[in-house]
């Protein structure tokens, strides 16, 4: 599956390299990608394995804003 997520806070690199970072970490997830101008984060996953909730409870846990 493929789910695009925007971010409301991510505002620098080093924002974009920890969620980066922690996505990857996570079986299922194939790949992603982020766009810190658009503050979005594209990621494909085996929905097998991992659902899109999963990943957005991540990134809140980190701190940031999902939308």
């Amino acid at each position: 599956m493929k789910s695009i997520i925007k971010i409301c806070n991510m505002e620098s690199h080093h924002d974009a390299k920890i969620i980066q970072k922690i996505i990857a970490n996570n079986f299922g997830i194939i790949a992603s990608e982020i766009s810190l101008t658009k503050k979005e984060l594209t990621v494909i996953y085996n929905a097998t394995f991992f659902n899109i909730e999963k990943i957005i409870n991540t990134i809140e846990d980190l701190g940031y804003i999902v939308m």
